[in-house]
């Protein structure tokens, strides 16, 4: 039998608790395994597709989020669209 590594197993555990707070409760064993395996492989894919950035904010060449820039992107967009439409 597989042994599984403890952190992998609390992570599980903590998973589950997440399910069962949610009322996700009449799930059975097995698909709450295959429901953390999905979680897991979408946080891998997530981390893989971020990883430049994350390496990038590490070494200090991430910039700060230009919030008032972004929302003056974001109404002319909407404004643009409405018209559109």
């Amino acid at each position: 039998m597989a042994t599984v590594p403890s952190s992998d197993f609390a992570e599980f555990c903590d998973f589950v608790t997440h399910l069962r707070n949610e009322g996700s409760v009449d799930l059975t064993p097995e698909q709450s395994v295959q429901e953390f395996r999905q979680r897991q492989e979408q946080l891998q894919r997530w981390n893989d597709r971020n990883a430049a950035s994350i390496e990038q904010a590490a070494a200090g060449a991430a910039k700060e989020l230009d919030f008032d820039a972004l929302m003056e992107r974001v109404e002319r967009r909407a404004s643009g669209q409405r018209s559109a439409e």
